[in-house]
């Protein structure tokens, strides 16, 4: 059995790039109902999810018809879906419908869960600092809220409040959640 290798890096929402062995290609789509173009050409892919049932057809064949409907499809989707992150990107000043809007990633925005720790929320003062890199600063206590920023390590902010495994922070204009266990009242070493 030879070595194989391959990692996707999700550009935004329904654009992925594919590096493999074989090269490179980009993937258009929602995950399931997608295109894909590399150097192998044109395939569409259609898939139910969770059933490990799919399809994938070459474009351009004779009869590829399928391929070329579950296309547009599968584009329809992906406009549908994102066309709000999408058209925040040409108009960066207006706030996206996701961040308003009632559904986040598919959840609805005021979850039981959200708002009871942000009920029990107990309001507090002080510095911190970020002790992990990557850190998600989020506009709501749930781990499939929106992200605000990627917080650095070292980062300093204001502790505004406290619930449980989350914090309210501002980081310079922008104030969201964080967890509390990545918080550190010294700067990190």
């Amino acid at each position: 059995m030879g070595w194989r290798f391959h990692k996707v890096l999700s550009i935004f929402p329904g654009l992925r790039v594919n590096l493999s062995k074989g090269g490179l290609s980009t993937s258009v789509g929602p995950r399931g109902a997608d295109i894909n173009i590399g150097k192998g050409g044109v395939t569409t892919n259609a898939g139910i999810p969770g059933t490990g049932i799919s399809y994938r057809q070459k474009m351009g064949k004779s009869g590829s018809w399928m391929g070329i409907g579950t296309l547009v499809v599968g584009l329809a989707l992906a406009g549908y879906k994102y066309s709000d992150r999408i058209m925040h990107l040409f108009s960066p000043g207006q706030t996206p419908r996701s961040a308003i809007g009632t559904l986040v990633n598919g959840v609805p925005r005021g979850t039981a869960a959200a708002n009871a720790v942000t009920a029990q929320a107990v309001a507090a003062t002080g510095t911190r600092y970020i002790h992990r890199g990557n850190t998600n600063l989020r506009d709501a206590p749930a781990d499939s809220a929106t992200t605000l920023k990627k917080e650095t390590r070292g980062t300093q902010v204001t502790l505004l409040a406290v619930s449980g495994k989350w914090s309210k922070v501002q980081d310079g204009s922008l104030t969201g959640w964080v967890k509390s266990s990545i918080l550190g009242e010294n700067p990190p070493n």
